[in-house]
């Protein structure tokens, strides 16, 4: 499996409210099974606009990968404080369901309205 493609940017004046510091977190997560996310980057803001690869290294639990699923839901979330849990500052992107193996770029715009 070659992993799901993701490109992550910020809406234009997103940086700038965000004073230009945050963690960046890109996740995949089961759309019909807990939050936990089967894969799950981190990046600092300063990397955006950003293109990776999420795959089963990218696992938090190595007994549920995402190659194991059909579909994912993939997002984004920008942390003001860098926690992982969410913070009432956070800037997110819409989620986008994808069905699995994608061949597609998955495109998320953090802070989009």
């Amino acid at each position: 499996p070659g992993g799901l493609r993701v490109r992550v940017r910020l809406a234009p004046g997103v940086a700038e409210r965000l004073g230009g510091r945050g963690t960046v977190f890109v996740m995949a997560r089961d759309p019909d099974g807990p939050p936990m996310p089967v894969a799950a980057e981190r990046h600092d803001l300063a990397a955006l606009p950003l293109e990776i690869v999420l795959d089963d290294a990218d696992s938090p639990m190595p007994t549920r990968v995402l190659s194991q699923l059909e579909a994912v839901l993939v997002s984004a979330r920008v942390s003001a404080g860098g926690s992982v849990e969410r913070g009432p500052d956070d800037v997110e992107a819409a989620p986008v369901r994808v069905e699995l193996p994608s061949d597609d770029v998955v495109e998320l715009v953090i802070g989009a309205e």
